[in-house]
């Protein structure tokens, strides 16, 4: 047995409280920005798991405290704020290079909004700016530190910007000089 599994073992899982759902999820937003959904997930992991240990506790009278209690308060406070997740997810995926299909999917991962998505991914975005900051960052096309050998290394190329959610015009765009 590893120390790892000896620790959860003799671990004992707390009773749901306001307070401890309340101390908890701060210091969950302490350490990692979320929507309010994704935080209710996150909430709801954590009282399954006590509601496990305790049976007695009634998990959908929790869960409703979190939606009705707790997010609020976050949300006061400025600890849950959906609309500046949203956009920081965004210009961070945008940062990056990832295409506007990649950042959709990637936000709906994230348990945005749907409506924060298409504000962010329809107002000024364009993914001939993106195909090229991706190119850069993987050295392909005009930005390859030697020319292409033959037309086999091109595709390949023309394939990982493809899976990186690329159209075909976008994608080729980075091999015109």
């Amino acid at each position: 047995m590893s120390v790892n599994e000896s620790r959860q073992k003799n671990k004992v899982t707390k009773k749901i409280t306001e307070r401890y759902l309340r101390n908890a999820g701060e210091y969950y937003l302490n350490r990692f920005p979320a929507s309010s959904l994704h935080f209710l997930i996150v909430m709801t992991r954590k009282i399954d798991r006590s509601c496990r240990a305790h049976p007695e506790q009634d998990r959908e009278e929790w869960i409703k405290c979190v939606q009705d209690i707790i997010i609020p308060h976050f949300q006061k406070i400025g600890l849950i704020n959906d609309e500046l997740y949203a956009e920081a997810i965004f210009n961070s995926l945008k940062n990056k290079g990832f295409s506007k299909m990649k950042i959709k999917s990637r936000m709906t991962q994230k348990s945005i909004p749907m409506h924060y998505i298409e504000q962010h991914t329809n107002n000024n975005f364009n993914d001939s700016i993106s195909v090229v900051v991706f190119a850069k960052k993987k050295k392909i096309g005009k930005f390859r530190s030697e020319p292409y050998m033959d037309d086999k290394e091109k595709q390949k190329d023309l394939g990982k910007l493809a899976r990186a959610g690329f159209s075909y015009a976008d994608a080729n765009s980075v091999f015109c000089n």
